[in-house]
């Protein structure tokens, strides 16, 4: 397949562009700094953008068969980048007629998914401005005509990859998920139906 991947710098994005150049995909991989989309591939291209950047969104989008975000934010402050970014990579795919977007989002989105310690005491102390604009990305999502799928992971950590971990419609299983996973889940989301128009979250065992 060919794939975007949104955030492709990141922990999580590195992490997905690396498992699927392993499985015979083509990415694009955009990124605000390219330089540390560190690998090398002949079937990965990197684009510098921004997702505020319309134009550059569209292009990097058109021709390609799905789109993987993995968007994030550094800093707890009012802001409307994952919400107003996602925006104009669904308007960008109604514009070139791709249809599939796969969105890594959080537990703790729908209010009551993430536990007490956290959605109660962490949350709203130190992340409230975080999960009001993921809050509104997989509210823009959910109304758009795209074929999307939201992904609810616990905390990430940096384990290796397990291969084992439950996925849920509501409340996680446990605290943690590694990254690896996450990235893995998401690809097979690419052909995997069975979650289309959901909201499922996904923890180790």
């Amino acid at each position: 397949m060919n794939i975007v991947v949104f955030g492709a710098s990141g922990k999580t994005g590195i992490l997905i562009v690396y498992q699927a150049l392993n499985q015979g995909h083509t990415v694009t991989a955009f990124a605000r700094q390219p330089s540390k989309v560190t690998i090398q591939h002949k079937n990965l291209h990197t684009v510098q953008g921004d997702i505020g950047e319309f134009d550059k969104v569209r292009s990097a989008i058109e021709g390609q068969d799905a789109v993987l975000c993995a968007l994030g934010v550094d800093k707890n402050k009012p802001n409307t980048v994952l919400s107003e970014g996602t925006r104009n990579i669904l308007k960008a795919m109604q514009s070139t007629g791709v249809k599939r977007i796969i969105c890594m989002s959080s537990a703790g989105i729908l209010g009551n998914d993430s536990g007490f310690w956290f959605g109660k005491i962490f949350m709203p102390l130190f992340l409230r401005h975080v999960f009001e604009d993921k809050k509104r990305q997989a509210k823009i999502i959910e109304e758009s005509s795209a074929e999307w799928v939201i992904i609810r992971p616990t905390g990430l950590t940096d384990a290796p990859k397990t291969n084992t971990y439950k996925i849920n419609p509501g409340i996680p299983t446990s605290r943690s998920i590694p990254r690896a996973d996450v990235a893995d889940f998401m690809l097979k989301l690419l052909t995997n139906r069975n979650y289309d128009r959901q909201m499922p979250a996904i923890s180790s065992f």
